[in-house]
């Protein structure tokens, strides 16, 4: 082997484990910052809820029943039991602690980007995770202050991707197996990364029946199984939880509908958007058996693509929806032609934006800068989220377009073939195969 040209294992080990401690260690220091800027009491309603629903199962009651927050299956419900019980034992407050649950579910996700974009050949792996997700505001917002659960979400399916990518090369029952699993834990989740269920179609006509009928049980097991614990005890509505769309009316399509005074068009409109997304995931599902998606550069792209195709076109709209995609349009930008990484660079550019104007002033969202200037709290957005509806959506226009033209950039990627750029050009054949001569 050539040493100039690949690096000695150990070396290479070493100098991933130290870009990986490096953007983890700059993600916590900016967080923490953060967290001391902001004070204990500046955070989202969502956060607010988890608290309550903690109170709630310590009276001994059901979330579901006692409270509206609940429409997903039970593992988050599990989770934050746990947290009530560690609370409780410990003396830390809860919310001290969801919010750690979340920033260490980030340092994984920073770990495992790193890895994958090593292992594809990615020389700027380290510069793309340091400014995507370690001095990213909007990460840093979502995971400090809003306090939902989506960046677990956004671990779950980037793990259920990467191990796809990686039955695309070895051909191996168990990594496809291993998506599945994956994949079936995010589901169980949160109901939204079933999008990515028409991927794993991708090399699986090269498995056995017997095979595939295991990857479908791992997929839809564990949802099925906690939604059916519910159903048969009659512990929540698993109706609703199937039928949960967010927030219509200050996003997007809907939000300009509410706008211009036409209330009566949403429900037509979030019924066409829900046949749009489903058409989507059938054409995903019909390139990925043909073997359109055999490779990591549209791989990628058709699971950015799948998700963040909910929130841009989609019936209903939450900020924290972010994080389910953005680890893969980071996945993309490394890998993808100039005109996405442009794209994908504006609309990054425009989230940060929007994210810091809301989370500044919006004191159901937090109201970051209330605790140092108070007089800021709720002064642009009032203190009804409902009324303030109209502002929102004039504020996020522009996300929303920036996000209409990512998810068309996104399609172009995945259907128009055109080669990679030199710079982001996977190493993995080559290295593999350099890997099998003698020394």
């Amino acid at each position: 082997m050539d040493p100039e040209r690949e690096p000695p294992r150990g070396h290479s080990a070493r100098s991933g484990a130290g870009d990986a401690a490096a953007v983890v260690g700059a993600s916590l220091v900016v967080r923490a910052a953060f967290l001391w800027f902001k004070g204990p009491h500046a955070f989202s309603s969502d956060l607010g809820a988890w608290l309550e629903v903690g109170w709630r199962m310590a009276e001994g009651r059901n979330p579901y029943l006692a409270t509206p927050y609940f429409v997903w299956p039970p593992v988050w419900v599990q989770i934050l039991y746990a947290i009530q019980r560690l609370a409780r034992l410990t003396g830390i407050r809860p919310e001290f602690l969801i919010t750690g649950l979340l920033v260490a579910v980030e340092c994984v996700v920073i770990v495992v980007l790193l890895a994958m974009l090593r292992r594809l050949g990615c020389r700027g792996g380290y510069g793309i995770v340091l400014a995507g997700i370690a001095l990213n505001p909007v990460c840093a917002i979502l995971v400090c202050q809003h306090g939902n659960f989506d960046v677990l979400v956004a671990l779950l399916a980037l793990l259920a991707i990467g191990a796809l990518e990686r039955f695309q090369l070895s051909e191996q029952p168990a990594d496809w197996l291993l998506a599945c699993f994956w994949l079936g834990l995010a589901i169980a989740l949160k109901s939204v990364p079933v999008v990515l269920a028409p991927l794993l179609l991708a090399g699986a006509r090269r498995l056995r029946a017997g095979v595939l009928a295991f990857g479908a049980a791992l997929t839809a097991g564990p949802a099925a199984y906690g939604l059916g614990v519910l159903a048969s005890l009659h512990a929540g509505d698993v109706h609703a939880i199937l039928r949960y769309r967010s927030l219509p009316g200050w996003f997007g399509a809907t939000g300009w509908l509410r706008r211009i005074g036409r209330d009566a068009w949403i429900g037509p409109y979030s019924a066409a958007a829900q046949i749009l997304l489903l058409a989507l995931a059938v054409a995903l599902g019909i390139l990925a058996w043909r073997g359109r998606l055999g490779d990591a550069r549209r791989l990628f792209a058709a699971a950015a693509l799948s998700l963040a195709a909910v929130p841009a076109i989609g019936p209903g709209y939450g900020p924290q929806y972010f994080y389910w995609f953005w680890p893969f349009l980071l996945l993309a930008w490394a890998l993808g032609a100039p005109p996405l990484r442009r794209w994908i660079a504006v609309f990054g550019a425009v989230a940060a934006a929007t994210y810091l104007f809301e989370y500044a002033f919006a004191g159901f969202l937090g109201g970051f800068l209330g605790m140092r200037f108070p007089a800021t709290r709720d002064l642009f957005f009032g203190g009804d989220p409902a009324g303030a509806g109209g502002l929102f959506t004039l504020v996020r226009t522009p996300l929303w377009l920036a996000y209409l033209a990512v998810v068309w950039s996104l399609a172009r990627e995945v259907l128009v073939a055109t080669p990679a750029p030199a710079a982001a050009a996977r190493s993995w054949d080559l290295v593999d195969a350099r890997a099998q001569l003698p020394n």
